[in-house]
């Protein structure tokens, strides 16, 4: 993927609550970013695998889904995909410094228009 992607994600995890997140492109190559060891690039990289994945079975049932979210006990994953594929996984603190909403709604929108 091109580097403006790279600098894109390293700058997103400076948002305050961000613990990891994960582009997927259409070929399956997938740039990790991280702040927790507990989350390494495998791990990121089956999150946004299965994100992908469960995107393509809602679209294919015709369920209209443009963001999701999974909730685990001390964190959420959130995933949006893009109309050409590209999938992203964004993982956040459940508690503590929170993903304020409009700072997803800014991630995600800055997201859906990233040259690919």
């Amino acid at each position: 993927m091109k580097e403006h992607i790279h600098n894109w994600l390293t700058e997103k995890m400076k948002v305050a609550g961000m613990l990891a997140f994960g582009i997927r492109a259409h070929d399956r190559k997938t740039i990790t970013r991280s702040q927790s060891p507990q989350f390494t690039p495998v791990a990121i990289e089956h999150a946004c695998r299965c994100l992908a994945d469960t995107f393509q079975i809602l679209h294919s049932n015709r369920f209209p889904a443009g963001l999701i979210r999974w909730v685990y006990e001390n964190y959420f994953v959130y995933g949006s995909t893009r109309p050409d594929g590209i999938c992203i996984a964004i993982l956040t603190r459940r508690e503590g410094p929170n993903l304020q909403p409009a700072d997803l709604e800014g991630i995600i929108a800055e997201f859906q228009t990233l040259q690919s």
